[in-house]
């Protein structure tokens, strides 16, 4: 499957969406979901929610909205081939480029519309075989980016300069940032989204990312060491990892997410953490075109979907595991490995291990 096959597929999904939900015309306005449909970048600046064209779907038809600023780039470096573009001035708005009939679907609430939201996310939460291929190359990417740069963190480093020698190996493979966390000796135990400060590393880093590119999204963690590890802090990990294992082990395609999270709540306790340890951080979730598009809890009803995005995310005493996987009727997928990356085997799953080195 090819690109310009990619995006016929989904606007086909679309159309049968339009179908059921009886509306004449559906509005693309959210950048994950436009990127899902044109397997592009759909943003300019990465803040904000709004993308930089609307899609509009008909019965018979398919054309973008944008811009005379971003019209040429987006034909040239995003769409698909052919896609029909209405381009208006900068200064002008985009809404009276949009159908007017009666009953129109979107993927945002607005007054008038149908709000097709929920559906749309659904439609995009099961990948077709052309982004499968794209998340596994994309996370591989990303799982070999972090750990190259942080085998080049020193303990003398400031977390701004891990952030940077991250960003810049990320780069290095055409990857962008969604998401980056880093926190040296200092601040892992106390904060569970640390954004890079000028803080040392002293004796740890941890370091997350969400790695993007065209929209899709693998997220990846990795921790580095320095100097003699205790046997505490050795068990802590091990037995991090072993509520990452049982987390893998509840992801199963037709189970709610909710019973993943109930595993989750009973697993800190039985591994020696704290029974609450669930309480400090969400455990992750479906991902793919968000860094998550949601977290998941005991609430959580949807259904895990074949070939669906997922990463969960366990922390505890400072210690974290973040692995992007992907669900398969045979099983699931750990598609961030790094064979280049210190490794051990938990429950037959190659799982990272902590990085150790000398001050």
């Amino acid at each position: 499957m090819n690109h310009q096959q990619a995006f016929a597929g989904k606007i086909s999904s679309l159309r049968k969406l339009m179908a059921e939900k009886e509306v004449s015309a559906l509005i693309l306005r959210r950048n994950p979901n436009l990127a899902w449909v044109i397997s592009g970048r759909a943003h300019v600046p990465t803040t904000i929610d709004a993308a930089c064209f609307d899609l509009v779907i008909t019965e018979d038809s398919t054309f973008a909205i944008t811009n005379a600023i971003e019209a040429p780039r987006l034909a040239a470096e995003e769409f698909p081939e052919g896609l029909e573009v209405k381009v208006v001035q900068w200064w002008e708005g985009r809404n009276h480029g949009l159908p007017s009939s009666t009953v129109i679907g979107s993927d945002q609430p607005a007054a008038g519309l149908v709000d097709l939201s929920l559906e749309i996310e659904v439609l995009r939460a099961s990948l077709d075989e052309y982004d499968q291929g794209r998340i596994t190359d994309i996370s591989r990417r990303a799982a070999q980016a972090l750990g190259d740069a942080m085998k080049e963190v020193q303990s003398s480093d400031r977390e701004i300069d891990v952030a940077a020698k991250i960003t810049s190996a990320l780069w290095q493979k055409n990857l962008e940032i969604s998401f980056l966390g880093v926190a040296g000796e200092s601040r892992v135990k106390k904060f569970r989204h640390p954004l890079p400060t000028d803080a040392l590393i002293g004796n740890r880093a941890s370091a997350s990312i969400c790695a993007k590119e065209k929209g899709l999204i693998a997220s990846v963690t990795r921790i580095v060491t320095f100097g003699d590890l205790t046997t505490t802090h050795e068990n802590e990990y091990s037995s991090l990892l072993e509520v990452e294992a049982d987390l893998l082990d509840a992801t199963i395609i037709g189970k709610p997410f909710s019973s993943v999270i109930d595993v989750a709540t009973l697993s800190y306790g039985n591994n020696g953490f704290d029974r609450d340890e669930w309480h400090h951080h969400h455990q992750g979730g479906p991902t793919g075109f968000m860094p998550r598009d949601w977290p998941a809890t005991q609430a959580s009803e949807r259904l895990i979907q074949s070939q669906q995005v997922i990463a969960w995310n366990p922390t505890g005493k400072g210690w974290k595991v973040e692995e992007t996987i992907l669900t398969r009727p045979s099983g699931i997928s750990l598609l961030t490995g790094d064979a280049n990356w210190p490794s051990r085997t938990v429950r037959g799953r190659v799982r990272p291990d902590l990085l150790r080195r000398d001050h």
